[in-house]
């Protein structure tokens, strides 16, 4: 028996090491952009009471005004006292981080002076080795990083047709092909740890992810547009998000929202797919809205169901 939106946010969530939101106290860590705010609600409603902490420059400043605290880079102390006090021994990084932290510049408390050489490492590599480290930093002193599939699986996105007008009838062999294009694009460049996404039209990839991210790479598309360098008017032109092949499923996983269909109206995209039940989407309501009012399709899917 399928369940529907609604009763998902009900149900008994059992994460790794048999992990159990509805017990077990858990703070969110929350960088930039709205995830870490819509990660609290889907929480709120299932009766949880997390405990909201932001990262000072990043996360945003209305929803700083609700954060239980706020730290800097040098707080480490401070952070572990507040888990402490609230006998907190699970975290859920949230939203983005767009600057890493400038250690020259800190002024640190002792507990970060002293793990300094470990925090020093940590920022060495790509996003998801990051997480890793930070991970097995936290683990090693009881607290275990845990993913939006433990705490909030019901903003992840579902398998099938999700916003704007569906298909009718069997998926044409070209929309297919550019499909499968797009898909694997974006697995490629999340091999290389520089992505999540890929944009093919009528079956020639345009444009791939790197450090400027999803919104900015649509943007890019649009400028070329404009510069009449691709079809004005072509009949698919396809964003394809999925994970990086092994990635950290606990954080960075592939997000959509109002502002990936607003960017995708403007560059003239009319397809969204996203990897089914490893990809987020954030406020809901107004992408259904936005997706039918511009007449682009938002669908899910996984390796397996793909079109061939």
């Amino acid at each position: 028996m399928s369940l529907t939106r609604e009763n998902q946010l009900a149900r008994p969530v059992l994460g790794a090491k048999g992990f159990d939101p509805r017990t077990m106290q858990v703070a969110i860590i929350a960088g930039n952009g709205s995830m870490p705010g819509e990660i609290r609600a889907a929480m709120q409603a299932q009766g949880l009471s997390p405990v909201l902490v932001g990262v000072r420059g990043e996360v945003e400043a209305e929803l700083a005004k609700s954060c239980d605290k706020v730290f800097s880079y040098g707080q480490l102390g401070s952070l572990f006292e507040l888990l402490e006090k609230h006998n907190i021994r699970h975290l859920v990084f949230a939203g983005g981080i767009v600057k890493r932290p400038d250690f020259g510049a800190l002024k640190p408390d002792m507990v970060t002076l002293r793990e300094l050489p470990a925090l020093l490492k940590i920022t060495l590599g790509g996003d998801d080795s990051v997480l890793g480290k930070i991970a097995a930093f936290m683990g090693k002193r009881g607290v275990e990083v845990v993913g939006v599939r433990d705490v909030a699986p019901v903003l992840l996105a579902e398998q099938g047709h999700i916003a704007g007008p569906p298909l009718r009838g069997r998926m044409q062999k070209r929309l297919s092909e550019s499909l499968r294009l797009a898909w694997n694009g974006a697995r490629t460049v999340g091999s290389l740890d520089a992505g999540q996404g890929c944009i093919v039209e009528d079956g020639r990839v345009v444009a791939l992810e790197g450090a400027e991210g999803t919104d900015a790479m649509i943007r890019r598309l649009g400028e070329l547009r404009k510069e009449k360098r691709l079809n004005p008017n072509p009949d698919w032109s396809i964003l394809a998000k999925v994970t990086k092949p092994d990635q950290d499923m606990r954080a960075d996983l592939p997000a959509i929202g109002p502002g990936t269909i607003r960017a995708a109206h403007e560059a003239g995209l009319n397809y969204v797919a996203v990897e089914a039940e490893s990809s987020v989407v954030l406020a809901r309501s107004k992408l259904m809205e936005l997706a039918s009012r511009y007449g682009i399709r938002v669908s899910g899917f996984t390796d397996e169901s793909l079109p061939q």
